[in-house]
C-alpha cells in the first residue's frame, strides 16, 4: 500500500477537476507520511481544502481515520490553482479520486 515508486492513477474527476500541481502536493504529502517510521498509513487518505482568497492560501488539511492522524498544510494560490473550488479529495491505496466518484 502506498508505493512511493509505483504506479499512481487518478479519476477522470480529478484529471478535469484538480490542477496537477495539487494531485502532485498531495501524493508529496503522502510520501512524507510513508517515510515516517511511527505513522502506519491507512488505505484511504482523506485531503480537504480550505481556500482563503484574503491571504491568498489554500489549507490542506491531510488525516486518515485509523489510527487516526491530522496534519495541516499551506499552499500558496498560484495561477494554476486560481479556479481550484474542490473541497475534499481521497486517495484510495494508489487511486485519486473525488469522493462523489466512490
Amino acid at each position: 500500500m502506498f508505493d512511493t515508486q509505483g504506479n499512481r492513477y487518478i479519476t477522470r474527476g480529478v484529471y478535469e477537476q484538480v490542477p496537477k500541481e495539487m494531485q502532485q502536493r498531495c501524493f508529496q504529502l503522502i510520501d512524507e507520511k510513508v517515510k515516517q517510521a511511527d505513522v502506519q498509513l491507512d488505505y484511504l487518505q482523506i485531503f480537504e481544502f480550505n481556500r482563503d482568497d484574503q491571504r491568498g492560501t489554500i489549507t490542506i488539511i491531510h488525516r486518515q481515520e485509523e489510527p487516526f492522524f491530522i496534519d495541516y498544510h499551506e499552499c500558496r494560490i498560484t495561477e494554476a490553482l486560481t479556479n481550484f473550488q474542490i473541497k475534499k479529495l481521497w486517495v484510495i491505496d494508489e487511486t485519486m479520486l473525488l469522493p462523489e466518484e466512490y
